[in-house]
């Protein structure tokens, strides 16, 4: 049905007739973004999460992804499915699951998701025993992204390669490392890319024949916000330089020394920089052991033959020319930008500590409307790491029990204590909103019905006036001419049920 070789051959005259052209230019970055590689894309996030806006950005999304337990803290749980409580012998073994594993993950959960959300992967060493399963797990600096490169088989992480020295690397299978990988949203210019789409054999059909390819960087929540980054930091570099700038408190000194001996004038001159030395020596001393000094400096400077001291102020204004500042970086130009940056990372800056620009047009909730924004983008980071979670509980059943379960087929599930407190206002703020509609419905029936209207009165004013659809109108319009009495006062009961009287009339 056109799916042949004859096919492939119409396209490819098609396409020379039109001068189609296909290239791999976006994916080293088309002229917009140079591509790197993955060294230089984790140093510049490593960078940018020591920054104050981008950190607490991030941790915002952990804590709203994961919640806790109000009493013991906890984040993680493992509960049987409906399936396993079916079965007492599932509903054991992941009771047992449970208390095995869920220390070990509560320790390691917001570390981990950190690292996910940071740099799109976060790793942990797993150490299992025999008939015991998993025992601990490891989750700290030498796990870091940057240090570690997963290899992948399609879409499968098969092995990881670890930098364990300057030039040492140490091979771990699955069964020994467990990956959080974070969905690829946004795909970030590398030149391994072109390597990996020459050999993906993206016309093979058997993913046991696909080549064994590192996997590229990408799933960060920082990836969509560096140029912005860039931009924030440029707008703080130039408020705080300024401000350096104009606390630089410099003077300019003429000296009248006409009329002196050569050893007057030196005398003159050693006199008035001793006195300057002096004053800046009680400032220094003052700054240092931050008690300020309330005495007064007086200096004596005897001169003869109407001698002279003049001071240039405005020095520092222009650095020397005394033109003053052409131009002044005031804190909007920088808020501008710390929004900008905070919308990137998908928090509203309100939500950072800057309360005090919420928009009275939220109302009451306005807290919880951007929360939610915030909650709604940290859903991935539960997906993701449920999937890691699943991995290294797969892990501990086959050491422990010497049982492999298909996803599908697990007695378990990874939940958490926490649901997200925004998200849960949403949806009773919805559900209320529902119900009132649903009040307000039934009202207006009542009183077409009591009012006579007849069926296509009674649709039109729902489908038209409510807005309705036409649909819905109909099973109500249909439903109230039903219920209406007849003319003997012997109709059905209708909605309420009652002999001839409809909603209850």
């Amino acid at each position: 049905m056109g799916f042949g070789p004859k096919a492939a051959q119409a396209v490819d005259q098609v396409g020379f007739e039109y001068g189609e052209s296909l290239t791999m230019a976006s994916l080293m970055g088309a002229g917009v973004e140079s591509a790197r590689n993955r060294q230089q894309i984790y140093q510049k996030y490593q960078q940018m999460i020591k920054d104050p806006v981008v950190g607490g950005a991030l941790r915002l999304h952990v804590t709203a992804a994961l919640g806790g337990d109000e009493t013991t803290g906890d984040l993680v749980l493992i509960e049987p499915t409906a399936e396993a409580k079916k079965n007492a012998q599932s509903e054991k073994l992941a009771k047992e699951i449970n208390d095995d594993l869920r220390p070990l993950f509560n320790r390691v959960a917001q570390l981990v998701a950190y690292n996910g959300v940071a740099f799109g992967d976060a790793f942990a060493r797993i150490y299992t025993k025999p008939k015991k399963g998993v025992v601990d797990l490891y989750c700290d600096e030498m796990l870091l992204p940057p240090l570690v490169q997963p290899y992948e088989k399609g879409n499968q992480t098969k092995v990881c390669v670890l930098a364990i020295g300057s030039k040492m690397r140490e091979r771990l299978t699955m069964n020994q490392i467990a990956r959080m990988k974070m969905p690829r949203l946004i795909y970030t210019p590398q030149p391994m890319a072109v390597e990996k789409a020459w050999r993906s054999q993206i016309t093979e059909d058997d993913p046991d024949k696909l080549p064994l390819m590192p996997s590229l960087v990408g799933g960060s929540f920082l990836a969509d916000a560096e140029g912005q980054f860039d931009k924030f930091n440029a707008a703080m570099s130039g408020l705080v330089g300024q401000r350096v700038l104009d606390s630089i408190d410099e003077s300019m000194f003429t000296a009248q020394v006409q009329g002196m001996t050569k050893e007057q004038r030196q005398e003159f001159l050693t006199a008035i920089k001793k006195m300057l030395q002096r004053s800046k020596q009680v400032a220094d001393d003052a700054v240092k052991s931050g008690i300020p000094f309330l005495g007064r400096i007086r200096h004596i400077l005897p001169v003869f033959d109407q001698k002279q001291l003049l001071q240039i102020q405005g020095v520092n204004t222009s650095g020397g020319s005394g033109g003053g500042r052409s131009g002044n970086i005031s804190i909007e130009d920088v808020l501008f930008h710390a929004k900008l940056l905070s919308g990137s990372l998908g928090v509203d800056i309100t939500m950072l500590g800057f309360a005090d620009l919420m928009s009275g047009g939220l109302g009451d909730g306005g807290f919880f409307r951007t929360s939610a924004q915030a909650a709604e983008r940290s859903r991935t980071i539960r997906s993701a790491m449920s999937e890691f979670f699943n991995h290294i509980a797969d892990i501990h059943v086959l050491y422990k029990y010497g049982k492999a379960f298909e996803p599908k087929d697990r007695p378990w599930a990874i939940n958490y204590y926490g649901s997200i407190s925004a998200l849960e206002s949403e949806h009773q703020k919805t559900q209320s909103d529902a119900m009132n509609t649903g009040a307000v419905l039934v009202q207006t029936l009542m009183q077409a019905k009591d009012l006579g209207m007849d069926a296509a009165a009674t649709m039109h004013l729902l489908e038209t006036v409510m807005k309705l659809d036409t649909a819905a109108s109909k099973l109500y319009a249909d439903a109230i001419e039903k219920a209406r009495p007849s003319p003997e006062g012997t109709g059905a009961g209708g909605f309420g049920g009652a002999p001839g009287g409809g909603f209850g009339s």
